[in-house]
């Protein structure tokens, strides 16, 4: 269900660019808040860079509710000095969006410490096709997620290795 903000032209344009992707678009004099589908998520920010001229992007980051994990795309444009944030909801199971890396290769990292962190994969990742490379935080031999609500960690007794018992 579209939330119904004020008229703007930031906010009316991309409602009708992407009528049946984006579920809440509202705009303030600071920001664009978006809450789009994920199947959308890549076209979308390729026209938010190459059309409304959103050209940094600052952040990207996830969280999990427990029941499903909420991703953030926070981009900044330079020459309009505002922020878009793209928030999208993903189901625990299977979860993935199409890497942004093409549009901005900066987010190599973000998605790949997304997937060390949660388990959210990105098809079309230069690393994707090994899990191994896409990890950048943990060692490549690390089992599970630990960012997910249900990651149970394995301890290891290696002070050296994986998450310790504590007192």
């Amino acid at each position: 269900m579209e939330t119904l903000a004020a008229a703007t032209p930031r906010a009316d344009l991309i409602r009708s660019r992407f009528p049946d992707s984006i579920t809440t678009v509202t705009e303030d004099s600071a920001e664009v808040r978006i809450d789009a589908i994920p199947s959308a998520v890549y076209d979308l920010c390729l026209f938010l860079r190459d059309e409304m001229g959103f050209d940094y992007p600052s952040d990207f980051c996830a969280q999990d509710t427990g029941e499903q994990f909420v991703t953030r795309y926070r981009l900044y444009s330079m020459d309009e000095r505002i922020l878009a944030t793209v928030r999208v909801e993903l189901p625990r199971e299977n979860a993935s969006l199409r890497s942004v890396t093409s549009i901005w290769p900066g987010m190599n990292w973000h998605e790949r410490e997304t997937f060390d962190l949660f388990g959210i994969r990105f098809p079309g990742h230069p690393n994707m096709d090994d899990p191994a490379q896409m990890r950048i935080l943990l060692p490549e031999d690390w089992e599970g997620h630990p960012f997910r609500k249900d990651y149970e960690p394995v301890f290891s007794g290696d002070p050296t290795h994986g998450p310790q018992e504590t007192n």
